[in-house]
């Protein structure tokens, strides 16, 4: 939010004047801490948000899936138990950097495709992890410091989930 004040002549005239103030005609108007958009943080923090969506899609297709495939119910729980920490993580980095940004967190997302058709399947859960290790590691790329260590680490998990647990 910009903040200007304006100084009347008088004031301007016996040398009121101030850092920062420029002076234009009778009066003079100075112009302080204005913001142009977004912070840093928020920023920031509106990148990591689809991460969380994805990490918690992850964990319930990996929870429905156990019963479903027995053969693999322990590494299903592994990969959920897994990904509900990493949204657990990402939610917490989230509200550290910007609590307008996170209280948005839990409104529902514009979805370039469609949901599934049907439950889930292994093959699907294997390509959603391929799709969020990708994700994450795009994140990581373009940020920097501690958010960008946690989509890294993020991203590696995954692509360890894909590659080892549901080998």
């Amino acid at each position: 939010m910009c903040r200007v004040t304006t100084l009347d002549r008088r004031t301007v005239l016996r040398g009121g004047l101030v850092a920062g103030v420029a002076v234009a005609g009778l009066g003079a108007v100075g112009v302080s801490g204005c913001s142009t958009g977004p912070s840093e943080e928020a920023i920031t923090a509106e990148r990591l948000i689809p991460l969380v969506r994805s990490a918690l899609a992850d964990e319930k297709s990996a929870r429905s899936l156990a019963g479903a495939e027995p053969r693999y119910a322990a590494a299903l729980a592994v990969v959920a138990d897994q990904r509900a920490e990493h949204a657990r993580a990402l939610r917490e980095e989230i509200i550290r950097l910007d609590q307008d940004v996170a209280a948005t967190m839990d409104e529902s997302a514009p979805s370039a495709a469609p949901a599934p058709a049907g439950p889930p399947t292994l093959v699907g859960l294997r390509a959603g992890l391929e799709k969020s290790s990708g994700e994450a590691r795009d994140v990581a790329i373009s940020l920097s410091g501690y958010p960008a260590g946690l989509a890294g680490s993020v991203a590696a998990a995954v692509t360890s989930m894909r590659e080892v647990q549901l080998a």
